[in-house]
């Protein structure tokens, strides 16, 4: 990570987490029946046609919650992983995400998230 952006480090938030984002092409993945569509069907009652106001949740809650993981894929970049108690439709569970940084100074860039069932 570059000097003014600091090293991910358990128990503290994610490095610009302001900026944190997703590719709608990775959200349609994790909303997915071949992704953890099932999970979020069984668990928050939504699809595909939510993808938007998924995001919009996710990025809201990983503001404020501490990495729980940290691993260094050296030319890959650092991947982190960060558990957040989610509510979407009046019902709340442990979501479990992951992050990608693929160079010093990069905005998190979210991997996955699937419910806890």
């Amino acid at each position: 990570m570059v000097a003014d952006t600091p090293t991910p480090t358990v128990g503290e938030t994610l490095p610009r987490v302001d900026d944190a984002y997703m590719t709608p092409e990775k959200l349609r993945w994790i909303l997915a029946e071949h992704g953890h569509g099932q999970e979020w069907t069984h668990v928050f009652h939504i699809g595909d046609e939510d993808a938007e106001r998924l995001w919009s949740a996710i990025a809201d809650t990983v503001r404020d919650a501490p990495i729980f993981r940290v691993i260094d894929r050296h030319e890959f970049g650092i991947v982190c992983g960060v558990m957040i108690e989610l509510t979407l439709n009046e019902r709340t569970a442990i979501v479990t995400t992951s992050w990608h940084y693929a160079t010093a100074g990069d905005a998190p860039r979210l991997v996955t998230a699937y419910p806890t069932i």
